[in-house]
């Protein structure tokens, strides 16, 4: 599965072909706030990007593949674990 949860962040990684979208939706629908790391990201199917604009949860980090990003880049952002305001 190229997709996990941990501490709340579903990790997407490597390549997320069309069988992961809805997976990847039912994950989304059952997280309160969702937060999803693209940071190992290589490649996903316009599926998994539907599901994703469809969601629009808070992004962290950014695809190995330009496209894809282009694509994601009206997404939240997402502070990274440790980033928090000063104050």
């Amino acid at each position: 599965m190229p997709f996990d949860l941990r501490d709340d962040c579903l990790l997407l990684h490597g390549h997320c072909p069309i069988e992961e979208g809805e997976p990847l939706l039912d994950a989304l629908r059952g997280t309160a706030c969702p937060v999803v790391d693209l940071s190992g990201l290589e490649q996903a199917h316009t599926a998994i990007l539907q599901v994703l604009m469809a969601t629009a949860p808070a992004i962290r980090g950014c695809p190995a593949d330009p496209v894809v990003a282009a694509c994601l880049v009206a997404l939240p952002r997402a502070e990274a674990p440790g980033e928090g305001r000063a104050g």
